[in-house]
């Protein structure tokens, strides 16, 4: 046929009539058989092969360099809207091994041309064999492929953290730039090759919203959602939360090394139980899905770095990483406890994303703190909000028939933390009575107007789903062990049965302050987002606790030039859904911050604590 072109039948011999400069394997069926033999050879060289009624070409792979026809392949079997029959039909010898009958000569040169304007260096395209369409797919080379990924080995020097000046683009910013959906979209975003579907524009919603689907790489795929003012801005934060969920799944961007037990690691590791465990009598786990700890329990571990030691420091794989048991190819260990992406952040450089996970962490730490020490905490005056949008939002939000109110949840360490909630005033028990959720910024008012953003679009999800699952929250508030999942919490606590569960907040003497109170006094004015960290990290310090981060940034991110971080503070109170997941053992500040504070007479003993789930949506 050609010295440059491997393969038989119509495609291959219209290619080699006019043959590029490099390797072409080319073939009329679905055989992929060959690849392995013309990757051996060492040279450069492009796929090309037909699938029913399209051809595909590309990429160019280049042996040695990160990108092949493999990790296309990855991408496009883990697409979350691929057609569903594709891998049937693969399988299938009958069609797999059959020549298109789309494929006519007109096709074949119009491959061969498309070959030679070297259009395939970087992606893959499809022409349609009934109309000769061209459709161009990009993609990101595969971290994890087995023919071109090479990961660097998982060590403490890789973990190190030197915090770099970040001025600031302008006064009050937590970002250092702006992220462009344009920008996103052309990286990351494509049906068929993209690390993330085109995001969805929820139009339905009474604010905009968008989703954005994660390839389904190893677990079906998790979305990213945004929130905002214009649907291009939801979509583009849609996009950037999908990637910080990619980054939290299990380890994208470093190979894990290190293997023992707590007792062998402990000069480096940190102790587990600072981070909380499940409560006594949780185990023998009746889902088989979790150890106890002991302190000779052999795990993987991966590096941290710790503020509060000034060094990296190992911390459970599964502490890092949340979805460790979908990872293609590894053998996960049964983690100790339940893990989400709490403390996961993605921002342009090291130090936002470390600060925005603190966010995250004092966030649901000061939620949780707050629900099961049931602190009579005080309320924010939303009428008087300085930011006239705080008020459009309530405003809004009160026409579905909800009264809104804020809570001023910050504890001891000053970092502004809000607890926002919507009581129904229609009295219908067809409605979900209670709906809540909390968020964190270093602008109390910023803060108040993020969470009230997410609380919108749940207020309208709970108004949809509850009238059908009435009965089962019922049923869940008066057994909490059937609260399993992250969408119990909230179905469970909106129930007329579990209104009093909200007394602690909803009733008593009027607690209401001025916004000149909020969050324990303003955030000093820096001029650079280091010294806001610094500040953060210093403050969660003399609260009890240590800023620990775990680097996920993978070159997935890098190629935007993000960074995604993990922080994990032990001390602080994990989020976690499931009630028999609840992680409050070996965490005393639990005990002692309420009386610290004020709202308890006394350190609380287990006796005191709220045992009712959680209402975290």
């Amino acid at each position: 046929m050609s010295e440059t072109v491997l393969g038989t039948g119509l495609l291959a011999g219209a290619i080699a009539g006019r043959p590029p400069s490099l390797l072409v394997v080319a073939h009329d069926t679905w055989h992929t058989g060959d690849w392995a033999a013309a990757h051996d050879r060492g040279e450069d060289w492009v796929p090309v092969w037909t699938e029913l009624d399209k051809a595909v070409i590309g990429p160019v792979v280049r042996p040695g360099e990160p990108g092949c026809a493999w990790c296309v392949q990855t991408w496009r079997s883990a697409a979350p809207r691929r057609d569903r029959w594709t891998a049937e039909l693969r399988q299938d010898g009958r069609i797999a091994q059959r020549p298109s009958p789309w494929l006519s000569s007109c096709a074949a040169e119009t491959v061969r041309e498309l070959l030679h304007t070297g259009a395939a260096a970087d992606c893959c395209w499809y022409v349609g064999l009934r109309d000769l369409s061209l459709a161009r797919h990009p993609f990101l080379p595969d971290p994890l492929c087995r023919v071109c990924g090479t990961l660097p080995e998982d060590t403490a020097v890789l973990a190190a953290i030197d915090l770099r000046p970040r001025p600031k683009p302008r006064p009050g910013a937590t970002r250092v730039r702006d992220l462009h959906e344009a920008e996103l979209t052309a990286l990351y975003v494509d049906a068929e090759t993209g690390v993330v579907a085109p995001p969805n524009g929820m139009r339905d919603a009474r604010f905009p919203l968008a989703e954005a689907v994660l390839t389904e790489y190893g677990h079906r795929g998790e979305a990213g959602w945004g929130r905002g003012r214009d649907y291009a801005t939801c979509r583009t934060t849609a996009i950037a939360e999908a990637l910080e969920r990619l980054g939290g799944q299990w380890p994208w961007g470093k190979r894990t090394s290190v293997r023992g037990s707590w007792a062998d690691l402990a000069d480096d590791a940190l102790d587990p139980r600072s981070f909380g465990l499940f409560p006594p009598g949780r185990h023998p786990d009746p889902d088989g899905r979790y150890q106890p700890f002991t302190e000779d329990a052999v795990v993987s571990w991966v590096w941290g770095y710790s503020f509060g030691l000034a060094r990296p420091v190992l911390v459970p794989e599964s502490h890092a990483y949340y979805r460790t048991d979908f990872q293609p190819g590894a053998a996960a260990d049964k983690p100790f406890t339940f893990e989400i992406s709490n403390g996961c952040a993605l921002g342009g450089c090291p130090e936002e994303a470390i600060l925005h996970g603190i966010l995250e962490v004092v966030e649901r730490d000061a939620f949780l703190m707050t629900w099961y020490a049931r602190m009579p905490v005080p309320e924010v005056d939303l009428a008087r909000a300085p930011d006239p949008r705080i008020r459009l939002v309530v405003e809004r939000l009160e026409r579905t028939g909800y009264r809104v109110r804020a809570f001023d949840t910050t504890l001891a360490e000053a970092i502004p933390a809000f607890w926002v909630l919507a009581r129904d005033t229609e009295g219908d028990p067809a409605r979900p009575q209670v709906i809540c959720t909390s968020g964190s910024a270093l602008d109390p008012a910023a803060a108040v107007l993020s969470v009230l953003g997410e609380l919108a679009p749940i207020v309208e999800q709970e108004l949809r789903r509850y009238p059908a699952e009435a009965e089962r929250a019922r049923r869940m508030a008066a057994d909490p062990d059937l609260v399993r999942v992250m969408t119990d919490h909230a179905l469970c606590s909106a129930t007329p049965e579990a209104l009093d569960r909200f007394d602690f907040l909803l009733s008593g003497p009027d607690r209401t302050v001025g916004w000149d109170r909020v969050g324990r006094g303003p955030w000093p004015h820096h001029a650079d987002l280091r010294d806001d960290l610094t500040e953060a990290v210093g403050r969660m310090r003399a609260g009890g606790m240590d800023v620990v981060v775990v680097d996920q940034t993978s070159p997935l991110h890098r190629a935007a030039g993000l960074h995604c971080v993990k922080v994990l503070a032990p001390g602080a109170l994990p989020m976690t859904f499931g009630h028999r997941n609840r992680r409050t053992t070996g965490l005393p500040r639990l005990r002692e911050v309420p009386h610290r504070l004020g709202h308890a007479p006394r350190p609380l003993t287990d006796a005191d604590l709220n045992p009712h789930p959680h209402p975290f949506p």
